[in-house]
């Protein structure tokens, strides 16, 4: 029977391992968190706090617990069973709903069940339309957790990570019987961050998140462009077409360029960033849920202390609403489903280039929220009637695994969070101002002549569906003889034409004369090719809107204009944006651009076409000129073709603008063909900035024979010294460089928070006897370098075994004399003779040791117990480097992810003696076998990380044994090489005295 028992348990074990992907990342510690999120002051709320227990509401019971923004209703659409878990949706040309169900997420604490194909796609109906869903059809079922879907000609578009699908309906059930593999998209594993989207754009694309592709399906195949990576879950469009997305702790991105015409731009990444996904909610991010909400780990940038969310958190399915029930100021708002905080925020959007968002309502006011902490709104439509549709998960667990905390799990299992899987729910919001027409649709039966009128509809459904039905029929001679009468009829008309290439030329130049600013907008989207230059130009210079100046520069990207036109333009703008269409329209041209702005003063300015001015003066003033030359020598640096990067290189001989920019921004290399005279006079130079300029120039430039000596070592030092020295500076840089350079820096100027300037350093340049210290046993503490203070951890090279007496000598001796430094060389004998004088130490150097000042803190030291054993308690730890410390919430020290980080303690012993070693560690499998370190002044014992399983539960991990003289001695726990992951959450450190 027990043979039995156990071969069950292994079975479960097994099917329960092939449940979660292999592709899931590991969870992440607690601890590592801490950095990005302000779970522990949810923690500590929670204390204080009476949360209840999370009963399950049946969807009548959870209605009663919505609050509207007055105005406003909230019907129920469809619940469990019809529906469970929904997290995408659309609806079909019949008005029929089509929604993906998530049940593998979260089922329990462990992620269990993400791997199984338990999830299904179903189809909704309201055959009676009465407003409530009330026949089921599982068009598709035993997928694993699909993320989303768009409705193409023939059939369906599927993503399953990493799968899509083509799905067919060959006999008209609502039962896909064909299913066949066109492509992939997104990667299975964290289901919180892989691709989503394939929403319908205006453009005629299908577009993305977190995926960097676009699709379109033609002919029944499936073609995909490079676009850039951005958002999370979820994206939406204005009515003009211009692209949002979402993170979940950010409301709303927006694109105010579109991404796929600057992908594989040699563009700097934070000019790109100034145009594409552009977070716009930066004065919108406050939320007010009407219940405590201590339930998140991340995004929130604080909890108030009432316990309740202050920021967006959870943001998923963003919506802009474009329908036709609510009243006219909702048009255009985005709506925010935030399901951390149980509720949907509402965002209005400032006209413009920079769409930024303000919050509609005020403070304690949202468009709905819930006192149901099991209410998650995940995602939003507005549907064929122009109501606002919502899909609710309605779980208990929000926060995935990978992102769980010990507390967030205790008080999910006491609240019975756990409990009540495969429920769920779709509600439907509607104003009270207007009627809600219940009429069914049936866009399919339509003629293209009916059709094509739908292109004026006042909702954004009806004018969407409609281009899309009209260019899969093919039908452009109805979509031409078209007429639109509104200016949203008109927008649509344009790209729909365009699709179907029966855009002609005087419609377009009528569209770009349109009275308003979104037709002459789409009609410079659409101009390429078809409308002369010289029009795009002077629309670009000078039309009343900038969105419209905006899209006729972007238009002529690609366009014949010359240097002195497209300055032309970014002088009429002063706006980012069109200093990113300049840099990206100018690739190819950076040098000859750079040349004539540093000649501006000196050369005849050729005239700028549509300015109206046959002699222009320069259009940009000094400043915007300069930050214009260092933007293009940035993208020619960031393009990497070695001939522009030589030219660069001999502009900057008579640009000390250019010269700064290059050691400034280069990151790799510059290969040249001959020393470059210019650097090595402004190394050698009596003033201290040209001196800095030329080693950091030098720095990032290489030629045939450059040695380090004839690159960073005085010219004094090249006439003086011997063939030996000079070779033992040779040495030194190559060490300095493979040793050294990674944190210093290959010009010896630091690095704000990772190491000190060594270049003009008193320490480099004092003793040799002190720097020689460092070498071999290391640093750490406060210490002042050139009159900043740095409190961080130097390891010690010299005792590894790494180098030897000889190349440590080297090393230091070329420190001492690179960068303007003018200190004596070292001997090896030196470095032998302070090895000798410091033989036995382990410890690292604090700079009051090796400064000799003693210091006026007083020690804590901690004391032993009745048995003469020590227990060193994380909260009793005193933490140097970057990252370490210690966590209260947690009681451990934390997050250990940077091997130089150290913890310090201080143990009074009675008597000499030795101790045996423990050290109270959580761990999970990704850190078992990291080696740790436990070193007093004269002794040091090694241990290795073992797993807990964890970071929530501990385990003792044994590490030798250390001498501990009488008195007061000091102890550093430190990781003893690199790591893997994290080193451990250390809870204590046990000192048990030997018997």
């Amino acid at each position: 029977m027990h043979r039995i028992a156990l071969g069950l348990a292994l079975i479960a074990s097994a099917a329960l391992a092939d449940s979660i992907p292999k592709e899931r990342p590991r969870a992440r510690p607690a601890s590592a968190l801490t950095e990005i999120a302000h779970w522990e002051k949810g923690n500590e709320l929670l204390k204080k706090l009476n949360v209840p227990y999370a009963k399950i509401l049946t969807p009548e019971e959870e209605m009663a617990t919505f609050k509207l923004a007055p105005g406003y209703r909230i019907e129920l659409v469809a619940a469990e069973p019809m529906v469970q878990k929904p997290i995408f949706f659309e609806f079909d040309p019949q008005g029929r709903l089509w929604c993906l169900e998530y049940q593998g997420y979260m089922r329990d604490l462990a992620g269990s069940n993400e791997g199984d194909p338990i999830c299904r796609f179903v189809v909704l109906e309201d055959t009676d339309h009465d407003g409530k869903m009330d026949k089921q059809t599982v068009y598709l079922d035993k997928l694993v957790m699909p993320r989303s879907f768009a409705f193409v000609k023939g059939g369906v578009l599927l993503q399953e990570p990493p799968k899509l699908w083509f799905c067919e309906d060959t006999d008209g059930d609502l039962k896909c019987d064909k299913r066949t593999e066109v492509g992939t998209m997104g990667v299975p594993g964290n289901p919180q961050h892989t691709a989503n989207g394939l929403r319908y754009g205006i453009d005629n694309w299908l577009h993305c998140s977190d995926w960097a592709k676009d699709y379109q399906w033609k002919d029944g195949k499936l073609i995909e462009r490079d676009t850039i990576h951005r958002g999370q879950f979820g994206q939406t469009f204005d009515e003009t077409g211009r692209f949002f997305s979402c993170y979940e702790n950010k409301a709303l991105h927006a694109d105010l360029i579109p991404a796929e015409l600057l992908v594989n731009k040699p563009l700097p990444r934070d000019l790109l960033s100034q145009v594409v996904n552009v977070s716009v909610c930066g004065n919108a991010q406050e939320v007010f849920p009407i219940r405590v909400t201590p339930a998140v780990t991340l995004g929130a940038l604080e909890l108030r202390d009432d316990g309740r969310l202050r920021t967006y958190t959870i943001v998923s399915g963003i919506c802009c609403y474009d329908g036709y029930q609510f009243p006219d100021d909702a048009r255009g708002n985005m709506f925010i489903p935030e399901s951390g905080g149980h509720l949907i925020g509402r965002l209005k959007l400032k006209d413009g280039i920079v769409p930024e968002a303000s919050r509609f309502y005020p403070p304690e006011q949202e468009f709905i929220a819930s006192t149901d902490e099991r209410f998650r709104p995940v995602n939003a439509r507005v549907g064929p009637d122009g109501a606002l549709y919502v899909a609710d998960m309605y779980h208990g667990i929000i926060e995935h695994v990978i992102f769980m905390v010990p507390w967030l799990t205790e008080q999910i299992k006491a609240r019975g969070l756990d409990q009540g899987q495969d429920l769920g729910r779709l509600w439907r919001i509607v104003s009270t101002e207007k009627p809600l027409s219940r009429e069914p649709v049936n866009l399919d039966a339509m003629k293209s002549d009916e059709l094509v009128k739908l292109l004026d509809h006042p909702n954004g459904w009806h004018r969407l569906t409609a281009q899309r039905l009209l260019i899969e029929r093919g039908d452009a001679a109805v979509v031409k003889a078209f007429k639109p009468a509104t200016a949203l009829g008109k927008l649509q008309h344009l790209w729909t034409s365009d699709a179907l290439a029966s855009a002609s030329i005087s419609m377009i130049q009528a569209a770009l004369v349109d009275t308003d600013p979104r037709v002459r907008t789409a009609a410079c989207q659409l101009s390429e090719g078809r409308i002369a230059t010289e029009s795009l130009l002077q629309v670009a210079m000078s039309d009343v809107n900038e969105q419209v100046r905006l899209a006729a520069a972007l238009s002529h990207g690609h366009a014949s204009l010359s240097v002195m036109e497209q300055l032309g333009i970014l002088g009429a703008n002063p706006l980012a944006p069109f200093e990113v269409v300049a840099v990206s329209s100018l690739a190819g041209h950076e040098l000859e651009t750079i040349e004539l702005c540093l000649r501006r003063w000196t050369v005849g300015l050729p005239p700028i076409v549509g300015s109206g001015n046959s002699s222009p003066k320069w259009p940009l003033s000094n400043e915007r000129t300069e930050h214009l030359i260092v933007v293009l020598l940035r993208a020619v640096l960031e393009r990497g073709d070695t001939s522009e990067l030589i030219s660069l290189v001999k502009q900057a001989e008579s640009s000390n603008l250019i010269a700064r920019a290059i050691a400034t921004h280069a990151r790799k290399p510059i290969q040249l063909q001959q020393e470059p005279a210019f650097v090595m006079k402004l190394m050698r130079s009596t003033d201290a900035k040209n001196r800095d300029l030329g080693f950091r120039l030098a720095s990032v430039l290489t030629w045939p024979g450059a040695k380090g000596t004839s690159a960073f070592v005085s010219a004094e030092a090249e006439a003086t010294l011997s063939p030996a020295q000079l070779k033992q500076l040779d040495d030194g840089q190559r060490i300095y460089q493979q040793v050294c350079a990674a944190c210093h820096q290959p010009h010896g100027m630091g690095a704000a928070n990772l190491a000190p300037p060594l270049a003009g350093s008193d320490w480099v340049a004092g003793p040799p006897e002190r720097i020689a210290r460092v070498v071999l046993h290391g640093l750490y503490g406060p210490v002042q370098v050139s009159g900043n203070t740095f409190n961080l951890v130097m390891p010690g090279i010299g005792m590894s075994g790494v180098l030897n007496d000889d190349q440590i000598a080297a090393a230091l001796s070329y420190v001492r004399r690179a960068w303007g430094n003018n200190a004596s060389l070292v001997d090896a004998s030196l470095i032998t003779k302070v090895r000798e004088d410091t033989k036995g130490r382990t410890l690292p150097w604090t700079a009051d040791e090796l400064l000799n000042v003693k210091s006026d803190t007083k020690i804590i030291a901690i004391k032993a117990d009745a048995k003469g054993d020590f227990i060193l308690p994380a909260s009793q730890a005193t933490t140097f480097g970057q990252k370490l410390a210690y966590r209260p919430a947690l009681d451990v020290l934390a997050p250990w992810r940077i091997a130089n980080d150290v913890a310090e303690w201080h143990v009074d012993v009675a008597s000499e003696d030795d101790y045996e070693v423990t050290v109270t560690l959580a761990a999970d499998d990704a850190s078992a076998g990291d080696k740790f370190a436990l070193e007093a002044e004269s002794s040091r014992t090694i241990g290795t990380v073992i797993s807990s399983g964890d970071y929530e539960h501990f385990v003792e991990a044994s590490a030798g044994s250390i001498h501990l003289k009488a008195g007061v001695n000091r102890l550093l726990l430190k990781a003893e090489g690199p790591l893997k992951q994290e080193l451990a959450d250390v809870r204590a450190v046990r000192l048990k005295r030997a018997r």
